[in-house]
């Protein structure tokens, strides 16, 4: 009867554990904050999952005197970052700074995390390189020329939930 009832209990608990798993993606609609960033979009394949657009942002490089940490640490390779991010006067989001610890933000403030590694810009000045983790969008078969051919003129609505997690919504032409 004890054995029994062990095992109905790690069952329950199994799939407490997948309804969470699911109801945390899905609480990203729900929760979430929507942000609207410019892209530069490429089209590769790729043979087991389809076509899909690389996506490239205005939030992928930030100028290093934004960087809110020690710099030295960005010198040996990517670091776990918290960007955060604010919207501009024309409705897109752009970086307001960078963190290595995560920060307290204002209503109209979004927060990122990402990688970051410090790279030479142009002339002497040094720049972060972030990489936030939906760089690639998955679109139907045969689309991605389409969407490559618009990449001057593309928004990306993201949304994001108020501990981190982020998902694309819409790519907009």
């Amino acid at each position: 009867m004890i054995k029994k009832r062990g095992w109905m209990i790690a069952a329950v608990l199994q799939v407490l554990f997948l309804i969470f798993i699911a109801g945390s993606y899905y609480s990203i609609d729900y929760f979430g904050k929507e942000i609207k960033i410019k892209t530069v979009p490429v089209d590769p394949r790729d043979l087991l999952y389809g076509d899909y657009v690389t996506l490239r942002y205005d939030i992928s490089t930030a100028p290093l005197k934004s960087y809110k940490g020690d710099a030295a640490k960005l010198d040996r390779g990517e670091q776990k970052a918290y960007v955060v991010l604010q919207a501009n006067k024309d409705g897109y989001y752009v970086v307001k700074n960078v963190y290595s610890e995560k920060p307290d933000v204002t209503g109209d403030q979004v927060v990122l995390t990402a990688k970051a590694e410090k790279v030479w810009g142009a002339g002497s000045i040094d720049n972060i390189q972030l990489t936030y983790g939906f760089e690639r969008y998955y679109v139907q078969e045969n689309t991605g020329k389409e969407l490559e051919q618009q990449a001057k003129d593309m928004d990306v609505i993201i949304s994001v939930a108020p501990w981190g997690a982020h998902k694309i919504v819409e790519l907009k032409p």
